[in-house]
C-alpha cells in the first residue's frame, strides 16, 4: 500500500479530519468561553538566579522477549546543577529485570527492599511488560529522588522527570515521605512533564488550548498559568495524585509548553520564585524552554542503541556459559521478523 492507493488515501484524509477535530481553530475561543479564564490568570515569569537544582531521571528498555518472558534493562540518575553550572552528578549501575513467567515479578520485591528496606505493599504484575519495566526504572528514580531530598541545601528545586503522581500503589508511601522531607528541609519539589495526557471538553487537548490562548490574549513567553482540576476530563490514577497542576512557557522560543506539578497548598508568592528559577535554567540553546538540569540527567541516564545491543550481547555470552544451548536460546528468545527482515 501506497500514498497513490485510493483506500490508503481515503483512511488517511479520515484520520487528519478526526485528529483536526480535535484540535479545531477556534479551540482557544471555545476554552475562554467555557472556563471563563481571563488574561490575568496568566502571570509573567521574571527570571531569578537558580540556585541549586537538582533533577532526576531514568530509562529503560527490553533487552529480550519470548512468549513466556521478558529481560529488561533500566537504570536512574541525578545531575544537580549551582546557578547554572554542574557541580555533581551520579548514575546508577545498569539493572536487569526478568519480566515472567510467573504471574507476580520477583525482582521488584527485591528491587524495592533494597532500595527502601522494607518490601513493596502491593505486587507487581507481569501482565503488561512495559509497564513492568516503567515501574522498575521507577523504583530506582524514587530511591534517588528520596536521597538527593536529604541531601540537597535548604531551599534547592528537586525536579523529577514525569508528575508527581504514582503508577503503582507501593510507591504512593515513598512519594509522600519525599514530600515530607522536602517540605521539612524547604526544598521545593517539582514533577515536569514534556507530554501530557490532560484534556478538557471531552477530549480537546489542554497544552496546546493554553498556548493557544495566550497567543490569543497577547501574552508573550515566559509565563504560567495554574489549572483548575475541575476543568479536566478525567485524572489518571487520582487516588496517587500528589502535585497541583500548572502550565507554563519557559522562553519565547520554546518548542511547546510545559505541564508542571508543584506540591499542593504551597503559597503563590512561592509558586512564582519556583517558576522564575526555572526560567532560568531554562535558557539552552539547544531546547530552550526546557530545564537544562534534566535535559543534563536525560543525556547521563539515555540508554542508547549501542548500550542496549552491547548489554544484550554480554547477556547471551552469560546465558550461553551459564550451560544453555544456543539452539535452544533461539528458540525461546528467537524472533521470525529478524528473519523476515532479511529478504
Amino acid at each position: 500500500m501506497t500514498a497513490n492507493d485510493r483506500d490508503f488515501r481515503d483512511a488517511a484524509d479520515t484520520t487528519a479530519k478526526r485528529i483536526r477535530s480535535l484540535v479545531p481553530g477556534d479551540l482557544a475561543e471555545m476554552f475562554r468561553q467555557e472556563t471563563k479564564i481571563t488574561p490575568g490568570e496568566f502571570h509573567p515569569c521574571p527570571f531569578v538566579p537558580p540556585g541549586e537544582v537538582c533533577a532526576v531521571d531514568g530509562s529503560n528498555g527490553l533487552l529480550l522477549e519470548s512468549g513466556s518472558m521478558a529481560i529488561a534493562l533500566f537504570r536512574a540518575a541525578q545531575s544537580t546543577y549551582h546557578n547554572r553550572e554542574r557541580h555533581r552528578r551520579s548514575l546508577s549501575p545498569l539493572r536487569f529485570g526478568v519480566i515472567g513467567p510467573s504471574q507476580e515479578n520477583e525482582d521488584f520485591y527485591e528491587l524495592y527492599e533494597e532500595c527502601f528496606g522494607e518490601l513493596p505493599g502491593t505486587p507487581l504484575g507481569n501482565e503488561d511488560r512495559s509497564r513492568v519495566a516503567g515501574v522498575l526504572r521507577d523504583t530506582l528514580e524514587y530511591w534517588i529522588t528520596e536521597q538527593m531530598a536529604h541531601s540537597l541545601s535548604p531551599g534547592a528545586l528537586l525536579l523529577r522527570d514525569g508528575p508527581l503522581r504514582v503508577s503503582h500503589a507501593s510507591h504512593d508511601p515513598v512519594l509522600s515521605r519525599i514530600e515530607d522531607t522536602c517540605n521539612a528541609r524547604g526544598i521545593s519539589l517539582v514533577g515536569v512533564s514534556k507530554r501530557t495526557s490532560a484534556t478538557w471538553g471531552g477530549g480537546y487537548p489542554l497544552v496546546p488550548t493554553l498556548a493557544g490562548l495566550a497567543e490569543a490574549f497577547g501574552i508573550s513567553p515566559p509565563w504560567w498559568i495554574r489549572i483548575d482540576p475541575n476543568i479536566l476530563d478525567h485524572a489518571q490514577y487520582p487516588q496517587w495524585q500528589h502535585g497541583q497542576m500548572y502550565v507554563t512557557c519557559l522562553h519565547p522560543h520554546s518548542k511547546s509548553p510545559l505541564k508542571l506539578e508543584l506540591t499542593a497548598g504551597i503559597p503563590e508568592q512561592r509558586v512564582r520564585e519556583i517558576m522564575g528559577r526555572l526560567g532560568a535554567c531554562s535558557m539552552d540553546g539547544r531546547i530552550p524552554g526546557y530545564p537544562y538540569p534534566l535535559l543534563d540527567a536525560h543525556r547521563t541516564v539515555v540508554l542508547s542503541e549501542e548500550i542496549m545491543e552491547q548489554a544484550r550481547s554480554d547477556l547471551i555470552r552469560r546465558i550461553v556459559a551459564a550451560g544453555m544451548k544456543l539452539r535452544t536460546y533461539e528458540i525461546l528468545f528467537g524472533d521470525y521478523h529478524d528473519e523476515f527482515a532479511r529478504y
